[in-house]
Parts: C-alpha cells; structure tokens; sequence
C-alpha cells in the first residue's frame, strides 16, 4: 500500500464512523420530552380569624369549651398533613393547662390535608378547667408531604376579641376541629 492509498483509506474510515454517530438518519418525527415540574415545599401561615368564643362546657368534667377560629393558608403549592393543635394556658407566665388535638382527631374531621394554594378557617374547639389565665399559646404542627420535613406554627394570634357565649357547648372525647357554622 501506498502513502496515499492509506490517507484515502482514512478518509473513507472517518466518513464511516462519523455517519455512524449521526443517529442513523431516517426515523420518523421525534417525540418531545415533556419536563415535569418538581413538586415544591409546602409554606403555610396560620393566624387567628375572628373571636375565640368561650362556652360554658356541657360536659361536667370541664369548666368551660373554647372555639378558635384559625384561618391557615398554603402559599406555595405543596401539600401537607396537619398533625396536630395545642392550646397553653398560662398565669403569670406558668403554664396552667394544656390540651392537644392530634392526628387523628383532625382526620376524623376531615381537615387532615391542607392541600395546595387553600385558604381555609377551622375551628379547633378545646375543653379546660382553668378560668384563671391571663395568656394562652396556639401552636399547630405539620409534615410536608414532599419531603416528610416536620414544622411548627408557634404562637397563633390575630383574634380580634374574646367573647362569651352563654349557650353551653358539648364537645367530644378529644376535642374537635370543625367548620365554621357546622
């Protein structure tokens, strides 16, 4: 073989293997690839909405039922359990009473999820014995449910009163969360 006889051979090689790496040429139309958007975290603010009602209990074991109104908004379109509401109360900065609606409480109501971009009131209703409170604490916990990260709404606040309703208020075994007028 001659000098040019290889250089040609070359040349031949590099348009074999270059065509191979085309893809083939041919095929029909290409199917697009459609990008889902990853699933974002979820961002909820809690606040009070209206007043906190104060009910005589109709269950003798309790001094009186509280409604709180608490209107909790998700912003960012993720979803999330909501696993429970605790109510402190407080005299001179001690912790008097406390009392918690958990999980399954909130799933019995039918409010577990709060689903993405909802904007809606609850009313977690507490039973107590305590009359004697000058300071009382809401804190609701949560899990996203796009990662399982675990978070806490400390501190609720925004009623714009407190009132008393004379109509005594039974309220089940471990409390209740409830819609407004239901």
């Amino acid at each position: 073989m001659t000098r040019k006889h290889l250089t040609g051979m070359t040349v031949v090689v590099a348009a074999v293997i270059a065509l191979g790496s085309c893809g083939g040429g041919g095929g029909g139309p290409t199917t697009p690839t459609t990008t889902v958007p990853p699933t974002p975290a979820v961002a909820i603010t809690a606040r009070g909405e209206g007043n906190l009602v104060i009910h005589p209990s109709l269950d003798s074991g309790f001094f009186f039922a509280l409604e709180t109104p608490i209107r909790i908004t998700e912003t960012a379109g993720g979803t999330a359990d909501w696993n429970f509401v605790r109510i402190q109360l407080f005299k001179n900065g001690r912790e008097n009473e406390r009392y918690e609606l958990g999980a399954d409480v909130i799933e019995r109501a039918g409010y577990k999820k709060i689903t993405a971009r909802s904007n809606q009131v609850y009313t977690p209703v507490f039973r107590f014995n305590d009359e004697d409170f000058d300071d009382a604490f809401v804190t609701l916990g949560f899990a996203d449910l796009k990662d399982g990260r675990q978070f806490s709404i400390t501190d609720v606040t925004g009623w714009t009163d407190a009132t008393i309703s004379l109509t005594p208020l039974s309220v089940p075994p471990g409390g209740t969360v409830r819609l407004p007028g239901h």
